[in-house]
């Protein structure tokens, strides 16, 4: 609730070198000086060295801590942030401390959404705190920190600025419809909502790269038996992760690792040798793969380059087919059987290169084409603007243009000002939801659910 003083371990649990407990609401200076010895007054914003005592008196740890006063704090409340060190026991102890002398567990989320509330951050702002504490890459990083330093906010509020300046217009004409008044030109309002519409679908569009930044691409490593896919997989990576082997069918799971190309992260999976096998588990790894691939955004498709290309992988091709497909001749280093063209003909695509993931040669090429195929079209903009929205912002963005959409063929139509002016409102109330000014509860719930505790 609101009005309870939270507590919660803001740093990941576990041994560390320091902890940081963070406590906010109105109660929270009274834990403070309840839990502290040694400190007879605190001033805001100012850093203290105190010794953590329990309800007792009893010494839990020497410690650093810190008055943030609100409104000037991150959550617009009082809030007690104790800089202990990171045991497991000493961290229980101390927030143990902190409930028993009132306070409560944060949820998920709850120093943001009470930072929300207070109007310390807007909706877009605090669904990028998120986003800057998942980032693993500088473009992630980047990108999260332009919204939350409001930057997809102003771009949307001035949106909502120009449709309340024509939503006055409309409903000046609506009260003074008798009078001779001059109220809106219809030209000039079309070609403000036509503006306005460019707007909207540009941020919107920038949701299908915006997913990919966030979510990370799956690219599914599949090929037959000793094609050198768990090689190529730990060339990929740079280290070893999956064990190689002259013996047939040494990988028998799926195998996950992150890579990161141009600032995104690809989910780069490992996965069994495709073979006829009588064998149960082996058929039982064969099969989890092809599912891995079933749901990839991108295949790598290996094949023993210095055997050349076998029935057996066309059939597996066939079985491919719709996917987003790169066939690599791996082993070039031994020589190729078939070249890259010849191998194109034969199978019909024109997405074939070949590596050798021994010596390294061609994995660059690679990369490129995984970058290429997956983000290069549309990485221009997000680079300039960093701006990428996410589903949830994107479709009321949609929402808005479909409302402004409606409007247009309306004011064309020479509808009455009472129906422009209802769907003037609608696209104000979808611009609205992205930064938080009309939502519901049970969304804010939704979303705030989606952080981590002591956040």
């Amino acid at each position: 609730m609101q009005g309870e003083t939270i507590v919660a371990l803001s740093t990941p649990p576990g041994e560390s070198g320091i902890a940081v407990i963070r406590l906010s609401g109105r109660e929270a200076a009274r834990v403070l000086d309840r839990l502290s010895s040694g400190v007879t007054e605190w001033q805001t914003h100012h850093i203290r060295r105190t010794n953590i005592i329990d309800t007792d008196g009893e010494l839990i740890d020497e410690a650093m801590a810190v008055l943030m006063k609100g409104p000037d704090s991150y959550t617009g409340e009082d809030v007690v942030e104790i800089y202990s060190h990171g045991g497991l026991q000493v961290v229980s102890e101390i927030i143990g401390a902190a409930l028993a002398l009132g306070a409560v567990t944060a949820e998920p989320g709850e120093f943001t959404k009470r930072a929300f509330m207070n109007g310390k951050l807007d909706l877009a702002q605090a669904e990028a705190v998120a986003d800057l504490i998942g980032a693993e890459t500088k473009l992630q990083r980047q990108v999260a920190l332009e919204h939350l330093e409001g930057g997809l906010s102003r771009a949307v509020r001035g949106i909502e600025e120009r449709i309340a300046e024509l939503l006055a217009l409309v409903e000046v004409s609506i009260d003074f419809s008798e009078e001779e008044i001059p109220t809106y030109d219809r030209e000039e309002a079309l070609r403000l909502i036509a503006s306005m519409r460019s707007e909207l679908r540009r941020l919107a569009e920038s949701e299908i790269v915006g997913a990919k930044l966030r979510r990370g691409i799956r690219v599914t490593i599949l090929g037959e038996r000793n094609a050198g896919k768990s090689s190529l997989y730990n060339a990929l990576l740079g280290e070893e992760r999956a064990i190689v082997s002259p013996v047939p069918g040494t990988t028998r799971d799926l195998l996950s690792e992150r890579l990161h190309i141009g600032g995104f992260t690809y989910h780069l999976e490992d996965t069994a040798g495709i073979a006829e096998t009588g064998c149960e588990i082996e058929s039982k790894g064969i099969s989890i793969g092809r599912t891995a691939a079933g749901r990839a955004d991108m295949v790598l498709f290996v094949m023993d380059g210095s055997e050349g290309i076998t029935g057996g992988a066309a059939e597996e091709l066939e079985r491919l087919r719709g996917r987003r497909v790169l066939c690599v001749l791996n082993k070039r280093d031994l020589g190729l059987a078939v070249s890259e063209e010849e191998a194109a003909r034969r199978l019909g695509t024109d997405r074939v290169l070949s590596v050798s993931a021994l010596r390294g040669d061609g994995l660059d090429r690679l990369r490129e084409w995984l970058y290429s195929e997956s983000i290069a079209k549309r990485s221009g903009e997000i680079g300039r603007e960093r701006l990428a929205v996410n589903a949830r912002q994107a479709d009321a963005l949609r929402r808005a243009d479909e409302a402004l959409g409606r409007l247009d063929e309306a004011m064309r139509a020479d509808a009455p000002a009472e129906l422009l002016s209802v769907e003037l409102r609608a696209a104000a109330s979808e611009c609205g939801s992205v930064t938080g000014r009309s939502v519901t509860s049970d969304l804010l719930d939704t979303i705030f659910q989606r952080f981590c505790i002591g956040k």
